[in-house]
């Protein structure tokens, strides 16, 4: 045995922590679907006390793989040696196993030693599997006593399903944290005991360390989808028809203001993100977030800009009107950046954003409350339209759908459609507005028609996107 791996044992060693299921015959009542997640089994069901539970199975290894993970892990772990990529990674660990005489253990069980090394040292530990399954949106700690509690995209009946990620002491969330901090170019310390940030993959990341802000470390994952979801996946599942979306896509070639309201969870961004699709390709579209989830990953005039405060949004909006946009768009109103959107609208670009309320009074009432008084009836006169989503219950489903839509009309908001059979785009306001910006003699005709192409057009962000193209000739 060599002087390196006498040199290491005597070092403590880096113990596996693997995520292991329960029996799911003794602790699931109904299991509701199964599925991989890398070399990860995932089971969601019901438990027989009713709650809904997200079982994570890792692999299994041999005890004589353990102890090669353990002694690796411990000499990277305490190494100096600079690890550049996983592909790195991979030829050290090889050279090492070599070395130490168990690179027959190594070959043996690569594929599920790659996995916890490459887990623990370039992923996320034990939040590994939800942070790759692409269903999970939310990934949530309220105290480390508890599970961790997932979000999940297909059961948002559940509010929340309970893994079996369980975390064995305050310090061992700290370190994850920590670490989670570390990778989104934050700190986080005692001294400093909250974060905000974005993880590198574009997730929003928040956590705190426990007292004096909260009773125990803490964290919340909003994850972003890595393909933005498109229009024609939202129609096929029921969250707007082809003539809504028809009508909102002629709203963004007019270049009309319009706001996309909800509350917590709703949906407003992705709706956001899935109807600024539907523009010209040639566009330039200018969006100014905290967060960067509005996205156009094959839109070569698509240009993001950043802000953390409020102050810093509004410089940020004012810096892209100078860029003269054919759209500004601002992820999410909640302050002084709203001044922008006046000016956006003021200069004949079109505009959006999303806004938190669940009632066009209460767009009203916070508009009132953010603007001086003529900036603020000039902006609520110039709202095309309000566009109101929620969850809504289908039997055991929930959806997030577009419940309602409403106009600005002269004396207030006027009610155009609503998911209960309310249909009356046809002899709507924005139609008659369209046709003027548009010059279109026959708005009803162009509305049926981008309806019709939007019904026959298959899912898929790249599939509309070349619809689009050929749509405008570009």
């Amino acid at each position: 045995m060599s002087a390196l791996y006498r040199r290491r044992r005597a070092v403590p060693m880096h113990v596996l922590r693997r995520i292991s299921a329960p029996d799911i015959n003794n602790v699931c009542l109904e299991i509701l679907r199964k599925y991989r997640v890398s070399l990860a089994e995932v089971t969601i069901c019901l438990d027989k006390s009713g709650v809904a539970r997200y079982l994570i199975d890792e692999p299994p290894l041999s005890a004589e793989a353990e102890n090669v993970y353990m002694l690796l892990m411990d000499y990277l772990y305490t190494s100096t040696m600079r690890v550049e990529n996983e592909e790195h990674l991979k030829k050290i660990i090889h050279e090492l196993a070599t070395e130490l005489g168990v690179d027959k253990v190594l070959s043996r069980e690569f594929e599920a030693l790659w996995y916890y090394i490459r887990r623990d040292s370039f992923g996320y530990g034990l939040l590994e599997i939800p942070m790759l399954d692409p269903m999970i949106e939310d990934i949530e700690l309220s105290d480390w006593r508890r599970p961790v509690t997932v979000v999940h995209r297909e059961f948002l009946a559940f509010e929340a399903l309970v893994t079996n990620i369980v975390f064995h002491s305050e310090e061992e969330v700290r370190a994850i944290i920590e670490r989670l901090a570390l990778r989104s170019g934050k700190g986080i310390s005692l001294a400093k005991p909250e974060v905000h940030a974005i993880l590198p993959e574009g997730h929003r990341f928040s956590a705190t360390l426990g007292e004096p802000v909260s009773s125990s470390p803490t964290f919340d994952i909003r994850k972003l989808p890595e393909i933005p979801i498109d229009v024609g996946t939202m129609i096929r599942e029921g969250v707007l028809t082809p003539r809504l979306a028809a009508l909102l896509w002629l709203v963004n070639d007019a270049k009309l203001f319009y706001a996309v309201v909800g509350g917590s969870g709703s949906g407003k961004t992705s709706l956001l993100n899935a109807v600024l699709q539907l523009t010209n390709p040639n566009w330039k579209i200018i969006v100014v977030q905290d967060v960067p989830e509005i996205r156009f990953p094959s839109r070569a005039r698509f240009i993001q800009f950043y802000g953390e405060s409020s102050e810093d949004l509004f410089i940020r909006c004012i810096t892209a009107l100078r860029y003269r946009p054919d759209m500004l768009v601002v992820g999410e109103v909640r302050g002084k950046e709203i001044i922008a959107l006046v000016r956006a609208v003021a200069s004949g670009a079109g505009s959006a954003t999303t806004f938190h309320a669940s009632t066009p009074e209460e767009f009203e009432m916070a508009l009132r409350n953010l603007l001086p008084r003529d900036l603020y009836v000039m902006l609520s006169l110039n709202t095309a339209l309000l566009i109101m989503v929620s969850r809504q219950r289908h039997g055991k489903q929930v959806r997030r759908v577009v419940t309602s839509v409403y106009e600005r009309v002269a004396d207030g908001w006027a009610l155009i459609y609503d998911i209960k059979g309310v249909d009356r785009i046809d002899s709507s306001n924005i139609l008659r507005r369209i046709a003027v910006r548009l010059g279109l003699d026959n708005v009803l005709d162009e509305l049926e028609l981008r309806a019709r192409i939007l019904a026959e057009t298959p899912p898929g962000f790249n599939n509309i996107e070349l619809m689009l193209r050929k749509f405008y000739g570009v």
